[in-house]
C-alpha cells in the first residue's frame, strides 16, 4: 500500500501540470481571439462613424449671402419671383415630378450674380412635404441687372402626392452680388 500511495501523488501531480498547460493554452487563445474581435469591432465602428459624419454635398451656392446677413436681409425685399407656375408630370421612370417656372425680378439697384432658389411643396398645415435647393448662376449676358429679370425653370423628382399638397412655391434663399 505504501507503494501505491507514493505512485498516486506523482500521478496526480503530472495530471495537474497537464491541466495547467491546457488552461494556459485556452487562456492565451481566448485572449488572442478577444484582441482580434476588439480590433475588428473598432474598425467596423470607425468605418460606420466616418460614413455617417460625412456631410452631404452642398446643393446651393457656397458663397451666397443667407438670412441673418445684413446685406441679404436688407436686399431680399427687392428680389421677387413673379409669374410662378407649377405643374405635376411623370418622369421617365414613371414617378411624379414637379416643375416650376417663374421670373426672378431684381427691383433693387445692385446686380445679382447668383442666387439660390428653393422649390417647396407645402402641406395643408403649411409644413414642407418636400423641397429642393437650386443654384441659379446667370452667365455674363443674363446677370440680373438692377431692375432686370431672369426666367427660371426648376424640377423636383420624387414629388409628394398631389392630394397632400396645398401650395408649391419658389423662394429665394441666397444671393451673390
Amino acid at each position: 500500500m505504501s507503494q501505491e500511495n507514493q505512485f498516486n501523488p506523482t500521478f496526480e501531480q503530472d495530471l495537474g501540470k497537464s491541466q495547467d498547460k491546457n488552461n494556459k493554452t485556452i487562456i492565451i487563445v481566448a485572449l488572442v481571439m478577444a484582441v482580434f474581435l476588439t480590433i475588428a469591432g473598432v474598425i467596423t465602428y470607425n468605418s460606420y462613424i466616418s460614413h455617417s459624419k460625412t456631410p452631404p454635398a452642398p446643393t446651393g451656392l457656397a458663397s451666397a449671402l443667407r438670412p441673418g446677413n445684413n446685406d441679404y436681409d436688407a436686399y431680399i425685399k427687392k428680389v421677387v419671383i413673379s409669374n410662378q407656375e407649377q405643374f405635376y408630370s411623370t418622369n421617365a421612370l414613371g414617378g411624379l415630378q414637379i416643375t416650376a417656372k417663374g421670373r426672378v425680378q431684381n427691383l433693387g439697384n445692385r446686380m445679382i450674380k447668383g442666387l439660390e432658389v428653393r422649390l417647396v411643396a407645402y402641406d395643408i398645415d403649411y409644413k414642407p412635404l418636400a423641397e429642393r435647393l437650386f443654384a441659379v448662376v446667370p452667365n455674363f449676358k443674363s446677370e440680373i441687372l438692377a431692375n432686370g429679370t431672369l426666367p427660371i425653370t426648376v424640377s423636383m423628382g420624387k414629388a409628394p402626392d398631389e392630394d397632400l399638397v396645398r401650395e408649391i412655391k419658389l423662394e429665394v434663399t441666397g444671393l451673390i452680388f
